[in-house]
């Protein structure tokens, strides 16, 4: 089995467990929004955090205030979400200040909600930013649950996770995410 299939493998089988926080990844439009607020009404998370301030509708990156609005619509109450837009305009800056927020707020464990086409390499960008920055923290990944095949104006998500796959390996060499083998021990020290 190769790094990656190993790496695919192991985080599928990670368990969705409470947190301090449920931190949607800004992209996909507003379609994780309902499945942040299924997971607070379950009680995942006491918490629902959004900070993106991405803005490219082409790519799918709405605009954090409508991905939140859409969760306030949704029933999630404004007292439980921290809402940032003026941070993290892709994924590694997001993860970034999600360790920020881990020291100011003493989170332990953050549940990374984003969408299946997007999970492998918004999780391996939260272990690099951890390993970067020197902080333990247990990331489960809350990955969305959406259809692979539905068409979106930014393409459908089976396309698009053969383009996460590319930039996954283009970042990688530049140092925003971790490796697989790196994903791989992590998840291993999780079990």
């Amino acid at each position: 089995m190769s790094p990656k299939d190993e790496f695919i493998h192991l985080l599928h089988q990670q368990l969705l467990v409470q947190g301090d926080v449920i931190f949607v990844m800004q992209g996909d439009g507003v379609h994780r929004a309902a499945h942040a607020v299924d997971l607070w009404k379950r009680g995942f998370a006491p918490l629902v955090a959004i900070v993106g301030s991405a803005d490219d509708r082409a790519y799918g990156s709405f605009p954090s205030r409508e991905v939140r609005a859409e969760m306030i619509r949704l029933g999630l109450p404004e007292d439980a979400l921290l809402f940032e837009d003026t941070r993290g305009a892709h994924t590694r800056a997001e993860a970034d200040r999600a360790l920020e927020l881990a020291k100011e707020r003493g989170w332990k464990t953050i549940l990374v909600l984003t969408s299946p086409h997007h999970q492998y390499r918004a999780f391996l960008t939260f272990v690099q930013a951890m390993q970067d920055g020197g902080v333990k923290l247990k990331i489960i990944n809350a990955v969305a649950p959406l259809s692979m095949t539905e068409q979106n104006p930014w393409g459908a998500r089976d396309t698009l996770q053969a383009r996460n796959f590319d930039k996954l390996e283009e970042y990688q060499q530049k140092g925003d995410v971790a490796s697989y083998e790196d994903g791989i021990r992590y998840l291993q020290t999780q079990v």
